[in-house]
């Protein structure tokens, strides 16, 4: 995991993907800073079911913990009509709505039954809830390249986030390769 906020961020991420059936649950592990004494930590599940779309969540559960501050602990629960924010807030519930965490699970599963979108200039979309709030996002892919990994070379599409008019100053995004 490597990423800048006011500055170099390095660190490790782990995904546990488990299916039984037609039920997922995706765990998605962050440690910032070194492993033997993180910054912060933090841990993303999704659960849910999973339909000839993709994923379709009900339930997403983020738990972080930063050095020297009260550990936090959020819910996003997905009804068959509604969203229920961390908040309390209630959203409708829009089609193909992911969370933080099944999002990159839904990319892939996107590109890989419609390869012909994982190219440059595709791109893929889907509503977002958020702890806090719910957007659309569209991740564009705006570059093939090859990346020098452990096991090898490795050829790869790069994937950043369309700037939204809705974004915060303090919201931090994801570029990703797959």
């Amino acid at each position: 995991l490597t990423g800048s906020y006011r500055g170099d961020v390095t660190g490790t991420a782990q995904v546990e993907w488990i299916r039984v059936d037609d039920r997922y649950q995706v765990n998605l592990d962050l440690v910032i800073g070194p492993e033997f004494s993180p910054l912060i930590t933090r841990r993303m599940t999704s659960e849910g079911n999973i339909a000839a779309s993709g994923l379709v969540p009900t339930r997403y559960d983020e738990d972080t913990q930063v050095v020297m501050r009260d550990r936090r602990r959020v819910t996003v629960v997905f009804e068959s009509d509604a969203v229920v924010l961390a908040n309390g807030e209630r959203r409708e519930r829009l089609e193909g709505v992911q969370d933080t965490a099944s999002q990159f699970i839904q990319m892939t599963y996107v590109f890989s039954t419609q390869p012909e979108r994982l190219r440059v200039g595709g791109a893929v979309a889907f509503p977002l809830a958020l702890p806090r709030a719910m957007d659309s996002y569209v991740y564009e892919v705006i570059e093939a390249q090859t990346l020098q990994t452990p096991f090898g070379p490795l050829a790869s599409f790069h994937l950043k986030p369309r700037p939204r008019p809705t974004r915060r100053a303090n919201e931090l995004t994801v570029e990703l390769w797959i």
